[in-house]
């Protein structure tokens, strides 16, 4: 019993190959795709003759050649041992997307080239950055224009397959997974009219804090340290997306009351040694301390405003005789100090929530002012800085606080 072979698939083309005459001298060989240049070479699969590789991509002879490089990758990716399970696929992908541009009648190649000069673009642009820790508006601002649009029309249409593509992705890749969403928005962010935030913390036992008398005209000298306070309490909250120190949202969000504790204490020290007596004499001196100790995290610029933004109003004194919203701030770190028994750092917490007796309303108008204009100029600085980055590939790792040095810190004992 004979096997007959398959008769091969004959191939119609779109052009008329020449054909040489019988008993005549062999014609040069002209391209039989452009028909203007002498041929050099002879397709393998319809055998037309061509002169280069332009005539050999041409649109005229894509039945040939996008099977011829289809094939010719797909061999590729089969003998590069090197090559990893996850670029075998993204290969795969950009073959199924030439095909896909081909079907709709579009130049699959031209759409390719453009597609790998926006990726070429990206990874220029964020080379260097540190993608952990980069603010998220720092990160928009590098973004090649073609992504940028991108994603501004993926968040306008939620519904979007691109949106849900995204959402997808973030899913698959555990995003905000090890992260809980906070139960609440921050205490300080509380509005009548706004989403549901954490009760302001209580205040600390009057007991305790009528038992403390600083010395007279303690407390005026003390703002900026209070200043340097809410500053570390606001990052650290944030980073660790707590509403504030209750032991419940502590629970909650599986973070561990030490941890804090520790967290703080790197920021502002003076705060947790015992025998500290570090008094800041400025408002620049309280934010550039705790912004030198936050650069273990390599912190984007943009945060020091905004953390000071966020101050601002708690420095704010009421027009009663109660103090600013700052004091909630002491009254939460007390309870966290206290706990299990209060030790040195919330006896200090308590002598700041008794010092802040002392200082008249004027004086926390004056603080309040100052940050305000320090955060506006911060901003302007980084503003002016990124404007004048030639490229925007630079690192934005800030090494030393915006301004430059700081003067040291007075030391005085209390």
């Amino acid at each position: 019993m004979s096997i007959r072979q398959p008769k091969p698939k004959q191939i119609r083309l779109p052009f008329d190959v020449p054909r040489p005459k019988k008993g005549a001298e062999a014609p040069a060989r002209i391209c039989g795709i452009c028909r203007r240049n002498d041929s050099r070479y002879t397709c393998p699969r319809c055998n037309v003759a061509y002169c280069s590789l332009a005539c050999f991509q041409d649109e005229a002879h894509a039945q040939c050649s996008e099977p011829f490089y289809k094939a010719t990758v797909m061999s590729q990716i089969a003998l590069d041992p090197g090559a990893g399970a996850k670029e075998k696929a993204d290969t795969l992908a950009m073959l199924r997307r030439f095909e896909e541009a081909a079907v709709d009648g579009e130049d699959a190649m031209a759409a390719l080239e453009a597609e790998q000069g926006d990726e070429d673009d990206l990874v220029a642009a964020l080379d260097g950055i540190d993608l952990e820790n980069i603010d998220s508006n720092e990160l928009f601002r590098l973004l090649p224009p073609a992504h940028r649009d991108a994603f501004l029309a993926a968040m306008r249409d939620p519904e979007s397959a691109e949106t849900r593509e995204l959402l997808a992705d973030a899913a698959a890749g555990g995003l905000g997974e090890a992260e809980p969403v906070p139960p609440a928005l921050p205490w300080w962010e509380a509005r009548l009219d706004g989403p549901r935030a954490a009760s302001p913390p209580p205040p600390v036992d009057a007991a305790v804090v009528d038992a403390i008398q600083p010395p007279p005209g303690v407390g005026p000298k003390l703002v900026y340290n209070v200043l340097a306070v809410v500053l570390a309490y606001l990052h650290t909250l944030l980073s660790l997306r707590l509403p504030s120190l209750d032991a419940a949202y502590l629970a909650q969000q599986g973070v561990e009351a030490e941890d804090v504790k520790v967290e703080i204490g790197a920021l502002v020290p003076f705060l947790t040694a015992p025998k500290s007596t570090t008094r800041f004499e400025s408002v620049e001196q309280a934010w550039g301390s705790v912004w030198d100790a936050m650069q273990a995290s390599a912190p984007p610029r943009a945060l020091l405003p905004r953390l000071l933004d966020m101050a601002a109003p708690l420095l704010h004194p009421p027009i009663t005789t109660d103090p600013p919203r700052a004091a909630s701030v002491l009254d939460d770190l007390y309870r966290l100090f206290a706990r299990p028994k209060a030790a040195a750092p919330a006896k200090k917490v308590a002598f700041y929530l008794a010092a802040m007796r002392q200082v008249p309303r004027a004086e926390w108008l004056a603080v309040e002012r100052e940050v305000k204009k320090d955060a506006d100029k911060l901003r302007e600085e980084s503003a002016d800085e990124a404007a004048a980055q030639p490229t925007v590939g630079a690192s934005l790792k800030l090494e030393d606080p915006p301004t430059g040095p700081l003067p040291p810190a007075s030391i005085t004992l209390l």
